[in-house]
């Protein structure tokens, strides 16, 4: 059913009112109704509509300029629109890349930015001070110098030991384990009380009086050393009002203060009584506004529909306001006091009353000290324990089994069922024949709980499906393109192509289309634009399809070509801007565009050598990129080490093993593991098989096994389809996906399996002991690829062409 509009989301709704006037003056062919439905998925809340109200007013042209300029709920707003059927709004693109992904709030150089763009500019501004590394830098030396993870800071010494030392002439009498619980109680994380371990070190009277100097993790230390009576020990007062409160703020002056010190600070004369008052919030014009005068503000009352009168809002109900008088949480019995209260959760299987909600209690199973979700005979129970103990099972009132229920009294079956049914029914109660299959997929799934997860409200799985659940939207490609890429997007793509609901299609064609087009929608040159068409289409394209021949496309041949293409583009945009193009630009200014950029630049020579070899222009080259050094073989002796632990460590996951023990005995690419079908595993009287090649190799004794095993006990990792035939020996998280070749590789390398150097180790033995037509035949490996590996590659050319140069010059 599709998404209702809460009470809020009218047209009596000053703001809602005014994004719909601006959204329909640019966007006339949205009715009313389409957009307030967008408003109530993606403003639920009123300020987040009067900022958008506010953004539009002042600035239409957010909605059409393309530029990140207003608040990223405005970028949500327009994203929410183009996949309803807006064709003149036009999404935001990040000023860096130019894609159309997600901005962040975070700017660089004053402009909003997407995540790659911000993790590629932290990396290259942010090298470790150490190895160099731009890679997983996230923490910081004593000096200050950015660290990367490898070289993390402390010289591999215990926080924990070195803040022991320092504490323990304070707190005389105190057991050192004691001491020890304190400080992991008061954080947790080893990097953290490292800092408050130099902190210390640099100013030892801070553990004495002069704890407002230091950072919050020292404050919270000095908290609970204060709790377990460390005598030496001064709880910091405030260096303003010098009382003894929670320093929980920062002042100007830079020390921590109090929060009553800390509003003082940052008072501002309101708009609405003149009195300086700690800032709430800030009226439409930017004004400020303190918390008598923000209770308030007229845009704040609604009619309460149960006494009909004008007051703020204390809670919204499917039906409607309710002031916070009116509001009264549910009556139930407390799972934990066993009182019958106004309790939160009372729709689920343990509710629980305020004053029970707001404790932490030790658990008596694992002793750790959580928000108890339920309470035994034997003490209360966190939510991890309480799952697994016999007193959360109870009847489901849907089926009337017994299980750990959901919510409202339903098993995660029942839940789920009633969950998709109200996503997939239109407003008169069926479900859309297209839609059928999916149901019947999602809710017959051996894992509810992961699907009611994603399908949780206001999750944009849920809004998407909500919407094709009615007759505006066809079950269709089409409609999930609408939406911008993410990761949302691909698994509900696949979930549907399972279920049968959408056609199966080549996913990577289709994103490299629309990449493509995004590199076309940026050529602003006539010309420019239909030589690079006919670059892609001819060159890039048709090689890429006949290679195919069929086949579905990988990231990388798509990757390829996106870069090669984006870059001819950015070609020929820079020989525009200095006043020339390509066929009449010079060869230095082609050197001179290479010379200002980073090495993806080289990877436009495939464009420049096309655009020579179909004269549209002469005499220019681009170099080749710079190919890495080949990674030298794995010694005999790790290899056969590495062989017998995944021979008999049952520990590791067999999926692990078996792949592993293919690269280090078969000498197989980690892609090429991971396109291995089902079919292709075969067992009769003379032993097991596995086709890699065109005849299947014969698979030795507990190899053979381990390889059968997985074939009969492999499990996918998709919400839906885990039980169902799947083709792939090595399933993914995508439902009719194999696993990413990424993903397995860095899972072995985990294992200490560099799949390269162990490649290149199994490939060398093999070819001293096998004919080459014999591992081509048997292991799929082609011909030229061994020649190419025995004769050293590319290097050895190169080695050649230098020993050729010193004869020269000696001669």
């Amino acid at each position: 059913m599709a998404t209702p509009l809460p009470a809020s989301t009218s047209a009596d709704d000053a703001a809602a009112a005014t994004i719909v006037a601006v959204v329909s003056r640019v966007e006339p062919s949205l009715t009313e109704s389409v957009i307030l439905t967008v408003l109530a998925n993606t403003c639920v809340a009123r300020t987040k509509r009067r900022r958008v109200a506010q953004a539009l007013k002042s600035n239409p042209g957010l909605l059409t300029s393309g530029r990140a300029d207003g608040p990223v709920a405005v970028d949500q707003v327009i994203h929410a629109l183009v996949a309803v059927g807006a064709r003149r709004l036009v999404a935001p693109r990040c000023p860096k890349c130019g894609t159309r992904a997600a901005l962040l709030t975070e700017k660089i150089d004053g402009q909003r930015v997407c995540q790659p763009c911000k993790t590629t500019f932290r990396a290259n501004t942010r090298p470790c001070s150490t190895c160099g590394s731009t890679l997983n830098v996230n923490c910081r030396d004593r000096e200050g110098r950015p660290v990367c993870r490898g070289c993390r800071p402390g010289d591999g010494e215990d926080p924990v030991a070195r803040l022991v030392s320092q504490i323990e002439p304070l707190a005389p009498g105190l057991d050192t384990r004691e001491i020890q619980t304190a400080i992991r109680a008061s954080n947790k994380q080893p990097y953290a009380l490292l800092k408050v371990s130099w902190e210390i070190e640099d100013r030892p009277d801070l553990l004495t009086g002069e704890g407002a100097h230091g950072s919050p993790h020292l404050i919270r230390l000095i908290a609970e050393l204060h709790k377990i009576g460390a005598s030496g020990i001064t709880v910091p007062a405030c260096p303003q009002c010098s009382r003894e409160r929670p320093l929980l703020f920062r002042g100007k002056s830079g020390l921590r203060v109090c929060r009553g010190c800390y509003d003082a600070e940052r008072s501002q004369p309101c708009v609405g009584c003149g009195n300086d008052r700690p800032v709430v919030s800030r009226s439409d014009s930017g004004g400020a506004l303190c918390g008598t005068c923000s209770s308030q503000d007229s845009r704040k009352f609604e009619q309460c529909i149960q006494c009909r009168r004008h007051r703020p809002v204390g809670r919204r109900t499917p039906d409607g306001p309710h002031c916070r008088a009116c509001y009264r949480l549910p009556v139930d019995l407390c799972c934990l006091c066993g009182r019958t209260r106004p309790c939160i959760g009372a729709s689920t299987s343990t509710p629980r009353c305020e004053t029970c909600y707001q404790v932490k209690r030790p658990c008596h199973r694992c002793e750790k000290t959580f928000y108890p979700r339920a309470r035994t005979p034997d003490g209360y129970l966190c939510q991890t324990c309480y799952t697994k103990d016999p007193v959360a099972y109870r009847t489901c009132c849907g089926c009337g089994e017994s299980a750990v229920l959901w919510h409202h009294g339903l098993c995660p079956r029942c839940a789920c069922t009633h969950r998709l049914t109200e996503l997939l029914t239109d407003t008169d109660g069926t479900i859309r024949s297209g839609l059928q299959p999916a149901f019947d997929a999602l809710s017959t799934t051996d894992d509810p709980r992961s699907v009611l997860s994603w399908l949780a409200p206001k999750t944009r799985a849920a809004t998407i499906l909500s919407q094709l659940g009615t007759e505006e939207f066809p079950v269709d490609h089409t409609t999930l393109d609408r939406h911008p890429p993410s990761r949302v997007i691909d698994y509900l793509r696949g979930v549907l192509v399972t279920a049968g609901a959408l056609p199966n299609r080549d996913e990577q064609m289709a994103a490299l289309d629309r990449s493509l087009k995004q590199i076309f929608d940026d050529v602003a040159d006539a010309d420019d634009l239909k030589l690079l068409q006919a670059f892609t289409q001819w060159d890039q394209l048709g090689r890429l399809r006949r290679r195919l021949a069929g086949r579905p496309a990988t990231y990388n041949q798509i990757h390829t070509i996106r870069v090669q293409v984006r870059q001819g583009a950015h070609l020929m945009k820079w020989l525009r801007e200095q006043g020339t193009e390509l066929g009449k630009c010079s060869q230095r200014e082609i050197d001179l565009w290479l010379s200002d950029g980073k090495s993806i630049r080289l990877h436009a020579r495939p464009f420049v050598k096309w655009a020579v070899a179909q004269r549209h222009t002469t005499g220019l080259t681009i170099p080749s990129p710079t190919r890495m050094n080949p990674t030298p073989p794995l010694d005999t002796e790790k290899r056969i080490e590495l062989s017998q632990m995944l021979l008999t460590d049952s520990t590791i996951g067999l999926d692990l093993r078996v792949a592993g023990l293919l690269v280090l005995l078969f000498a197989q690419s980690v892609a090429a593991i991971t396109k291995i079908r089902i079919d292709q595993v075969t067992h009769n009287e003379t032993g097991i098989h596995l086709s890699l090649g065109r005849e299947p190799v014969h698979l030795p004794g507990a190899v053979g096994e381990l390889v059968k095993q997985l074939a009969e006990d492999r499990r996918a990792y998709s919400a839906i389809g885990r039980d169902s035939t799947s083709p792939w020996l090595f399933p993914g998280r995508h439902p009719e996906r194999h696993l990413s070749p990424a993903t397995l590789l860095s899972r072995l390398k985990e294992l200490g399996i560099t799949a390269r150097a162990t490649q290149h180790a199994a490939l060398r033995d093999l070819s001293a002991a096998l004919p080459m037509a014999v591992i081509n035949r048997l292991l799929g490996i082609s011909i030229s690829s061994v020649d190419r590996w025995k004769a050293g590659g590319q290097w050895s050319a190169y080695a050649a062409e230098v020993a050729r140069r010193g004869t020269t010059l000696r001669s």
